[in-house]
This record gives C-alpha cells, sequence and structure tokens, in this order.
C-alpha cells in the first residue's frame, strides 16, 4: 500500500494557530519597550538639558533656566535676559508632563517647583546651586512614570523610573 506524504488539515492549523500566538507576544512584547524607551529617553533628555544649564551657569558666571511649556510637551534653556540659547526641545510620542496627584495646588501640570510655585522653569546660579523641584513624566499608552528632582544646595539632578 502506498502511503502519501505531506501534511493534513488539521496539523497545517495548528502549525498556523502557534505561529500567530508567537508573532502576537513578540508585538506586545516590543510595543512595551518601545513606549519604555520613549519615556526613559525623554527623561534622561530632560536630565541632560538641565545639567547642561547647570555647566552653562557655572562656567559663564551667570543664571541659566531650563522652561518647561507643559501644553506644548516642550522645553528649552534660557539666560537671564530670556533669550533662547538652545533650541526648544519636544518630549517623545505618548510622554507628557503629568499631575503626580501631589495635591498641590497650581502644580498639576506635571512641574513641581518648590521655591516659586507655577512658574514653569527651574534656575541654576553661578554658585552651583539651583530652584529645588520635580518634572514628572507619564507615557500615557503604558501608564509608567519617570521622576526627575532638583537638589537646591548642589543642582544635582537625579532620574527615577517611578513616581518618587
Amino acid at each position: 500500500m502506498a502511503r502519501k506524504s505531506g501534511f493534513t488539515l488539521i496539523e497545517l492549523m495548528v502549525v498556523v494557530g502557534v505561529v500567530s500566538v508567537v508573532v502576537f507576544l513578540f508585538i506586545l512584547s516590543a510595543s512595551s519597550f518601545i513606549s519604555r524607551s520613549r519615556l526613559k529617553n525623554s527623561a534622561e533628555d530632560i536630565a541632560s538639558t538641565l545639567r547642561w544649564a547647570r555647566r552653562l551657569a557655572i562656567t559663564k558666571r551667570k543664571e541659566y533656566r531650563v522652561v518647561f511649556d507643559p501644553a506644548r510637551r516642550k522645553y528649552w534653556i534660557e539666560d537671564e535676559e530670556g533669550m533662547v540659547i538652545e533650541g526648544k526641545h519636544s518630549l517623545s510620542e505618548n510622554v507628557v508632563f503629568a499631575d503626580p496627584d501631589l495635591s498641590k495646588r497650581e502644580e498639576e501640570d506635571g512641574i513641581v517647583e518648590f521655591d516659586d510655585p507655577d512658574d514653569d522653569r527651574f534656575s541654576f546660579f553661578p554658585q552651583g546651586t539651583a530652584e529645588t523641584g520635580s518634572i514628572y513624566l507619564k507615557n500615557e499608552d503604558s501608564g509608567r512614570w519617570y521622576t526627575i528632582t532638583i537638589s537646591s544646595t548642589t543642582g544635582y539632578i537625579r532620574v527615577y523610573p517611578e513616581k518618587h
């Protein structure tokens, strides 16, 4: 009796089903990775801009500030006279300045200043000091948070991968 080689329809359907599940899981994993990367990159870019403003203040011996426009999701460095020193930066896609729910009046935009509430800017001074505060970023897709804090006495900038 001759035996025919090949696949049955059921075998073919099982293979297609397994491949579909693997592809679906890969897409979910890649999407989550991209979402986390966008949030982390935005936080690191802001921290880098803050550090640059601090270095400018120390080396040029005058005040520089990083200004935030939460509604437009932008930020930039200005000097004492309000001249933009560096081009405006934008947050990554689906990343926003978000309300950290601290119950602080006028701080719902994600920019929390402790020295001069709600002016949406942090100043850096020639001695290396700075205005104290935090910047809260949230990825709207994943719900993940990043927090950037600024210490007043040292001007030290720290990035936390959570709402801190």
